[in-house]
């Protein structure tokens, strides 16, 4: 009796509850998540948003981390904490300009980039610091300038989205409700959407899905904004 009593808490502390299935769903779609963000989106109090979250955290289907003085909710094995920062780094308009103008033109400094988006120094040194805290980008010196090129992670930004859904990721998620007494079946599956349904002896069966958005780092006006501005720039230096 007590082991089936057991057995029966170990599903409810996973995603068949549906508050809790929503709140994973949420942490999963949403890079970069805070606290705030998702009680925004929920009707549930606060107390309960966080006592679900600690939850998840137990049953190793989320993590979380302390970045920019907030903390950050993640999907574990879905997105590396590098690529949560970035997220949250290029939420700010400002910080996706001053990156797009970097990516732009590699090895610009400061007063190429204050200059051309019209923001103070300190404004720059601000989001370039965040930005390399995410990977995002790198500093050099070069005499007395400060230099930027991009990092690990804006490479990969880059190159191809950051945003997709992993056979290692799946495999994960399978092992952990599989582990919980539940038999998960996958029914759809793609590099940006995953639908599950969970059977569960004795209780109703369940599924989710999640869909993942192909994120931009900044408004397509913004980029060609910067593109434009590129040549003359490079003309002033």
């Amino acid at each position: 009796m007590v082991q089936r009593s057991r057995k029966k808490e170990k599903r409810l502390n996973l995603l068949l509850h549906p508050l809790r299935r929503e709140i994973y769903r949420l942490v999963c779609e949403t890079p970069g998540v805070y606290f705030f963000e998702l009680s925004s989106a929920l009707t549930a109090p606060h107390g309960t948003v966080n006592w679900h979250l600690r939850k998840l955290e137990e049953a190793s289907l989320i993590n979380s981390m302390k970045f920019g003085g907030k903390r950050v909710y993640y999907s574990r094995n879905l997105r590396s904490k590098d690529v949560e920062k970035a997220f949250v780094v290029l939420k700010h308009i400002t910080a996706r300009k001053v990156f797009a103008f970097i990516l732009n033109n590699e090895n610009c400094h400061q007063t190429q980039i204050a200059k051309s988006l019209g923001i103070h120094h300190d404004t720059v040194r601000h989001h370039t610091l965040r930005m390399e805290q995410a990977n995002l980008v790198e500093s050099f010196k070069n005499g007395r300038k400060t230099c930027y090129k991009l990092g690990e992670i804006g490479i990969k930004l880059q190159e191809e989205s950051l945003n997709t859904i992993s056979n290692t990721y799946i495999a994960a998620l399978m092992d952990i409700l599989e582990e919980n007494c539940l038999h998960p079946e996958i029914e759809e599956m793609s590099k940006d959407h995953l639908t599950i349904r969970i059977e569960c002896p004795g209780s109703t069966d369940a599924s989710f899905t999640i869909s993942l958005d192909q994120w931009s780092f900044g408004d397509e006006d913004e980029i060609d904004s910067t593109m434009q501005e590129r040549e003359v720039i490079k003309e002033e230096t």
